[in-house]
């Protein structure tokens, strides 16, 4: 499988992404013209990537250390061209007060500063996610 290869439902990109149904559904409503960085549209359905898929987490993650929504996904996407090595690290600053409240982020807390940044393991990130979508779509043709 393919890194951009779109094969996979809204409903698996959002079990594959952490996200909500529901959530995925407002964030592709809130960020439409953004929509072709992370989705494409066929058929009246929408088809994600394994790229699409971490580039959703990510941009969660990015949303709750203080961006908004565009920012975060366009954040993801650029820094998601390639897959990436599974020891990379994104480390950004955290942009609101309430953000950094109790904040854990995959399992690492932010910095103690006035000016906090969050440190997100990209490289993990997207390998758990690109094993996930290996194993739906082996599954998938095991139960064919």
């Amino acid at each position: 499988m393919a890194w951009t290869e779109r094969v996979f439902t809204r409903t698996e990109a959002a079990s594959l992404s952490g996200l909500h149904p529901v959530t995925l559904d407002v964030l592709l409503h809130r960020t439409k013209p953004l929509a072709l960085l992370y989705s494409e549209k066929r058929k009246g359905r929408r088809w994600f990537s394994a790229k699409d898929i971490t580039v959703l987490r990510v941009a969660y993650e990015l949303e709750r250390a203080g961006r908004n929504w565009p920012t975060a996904i366009a954040q993801a996407f650029h820094h998601l061209a390639t897959p990436p090595p599974d020891d990379a690290l994104l480390v950004v600053p955290v942009l609101s007060v309430s953000a950094t409240s109790g904040l854990v982020l995959m399992g690492l807390p932010s910095l103690p500063s006035s000016s906090s940044m969050v440190v997100l393991p990209v490289g993990s990130i997207a390998n758990v996610i690109v094993a996930a979508c290996e194993h739906i779509k082996e599954t998938a043709v095991v139960a064919v």
